[in-house]
């Protein structure tokens, strides 16, 4: 297909639907990550970005990671996060997903929703209808499954996405919450994933939790992890792991820095996500 080269700017690809900024970066032990700006045009008037991560081996999954907070990343042209949202567990951990084997797609909010999403905003139909677009795109970039990961409030998208587009295609074809936002607290959070239509999903959910998580909207307990499996009755494969240590907070306790961010045990963390991911 035609596409015009500028380096370091901004290209558009004919028929894909995306502009994107093409990269390498020295990786790992000097390993070689291709890093692409992808811009996704999901609907009339809006486009969704993405930053996309690969190793040089074909990847055994693409993970989409929904931040926390806001969901506003605020990509660069040149990659760069910029926002506060740096710091969120996904997305400083991005790196860690690729040296498992597993392609990255760091997701920004959509164009016309740079204010940033609440709760609201990440339940919509809408929501899950420009996400779909995306997981579509990455199957065809890519040719890998694609799951969703989420992460505090980030988890009531994956969640709800997962929930809206089961009987559709293209759907997620697996599901990873990290910190799970599971209960109300005023003022802090008014939506959790039981807003989501939990027992629609079918495909398989992996929900990981630190054991000292303070912050009140994700309880890291075996019991909120047990209610949580319990709504996804229809869940094809599912699973709740529980983590402990790390490093001594450095930020309060529904924030990046500390055990709801898995703040010290990153590595060991994205590590199982990925053993899961790839269970036959």
């Amino acid at each position: 297909m035609p596409v015009r080269t500028r380096p370091w700017a901004n290209l558009r690809i004919a028929g894909a639907g995306g502009a994107l900024l093409l990269a390498l970066i020295a990786g790992p032990a000097g390993a070689q990550l291709r890093t692409e700006v992808v811009t996704v045009d999901v609907r009339p008037g809006a486009t969704m970005q993405y930053l996309e991560i690969r190793g040089s081996q074909q990847p055994s999954a693409t993970v989409i990671l929904f931040a926390g907070g806001d969901g506003v990343l605020g990509l660069q042209p040149s990659g760069k996060i910029g926002t506060d949202l740096a710091l969120n567990f996904l997305i400083r951990s991005r790196e860690h997903f690729v040296r498992e084997g597993l392609a990255v797609a760091a997701l920004d909010v959509a164009s016309d929703l740079r204010g940033g999403m609440n709760g609201d905003i990440r339940l919509s139909a809408q929501h899950a209808r420009d996400v779909a677009r995306v997981i579509a795109v990455l199957k065809n970039r890519i040719g890998a499954p694609v799951w969703v990961v989420g992460t505090s409030s980030g988890t009531i998208s994956a969640a709800s996405v997962a929930a809206r587009l089961a009987q559709s295609e293209p759907r997620p074809d697996g599901v990873v919450l990290t910190s799970t936002q599971s209960t109300l607290t005023p003022g802090l959070c008014g939506r959790t994933v039981y807003f989501a239509q939990l027992a629609a999903i079918r495909s398989p959910v992996l929900a990981a939790s630190h054991r000292d998580d303070g912050c009140r909207c994700s309880p890291g307990s075996a019991a909120a992890g047990a209610k949580l499996m319990a709504a996804l009755s229809a869940a094809s494969a599912k699973e709740h792991k529980i983590f402990t240590g790390g490093d001594r907070p450095l930020s309060g306790p529904c924030d990046a820095r500390a055990p709801h961010g898995f703040f010290g045990i990153e590595r060991d963390v994205v590590k199982a996500i990925a053993e899961w991911i790839r269970k036959p």
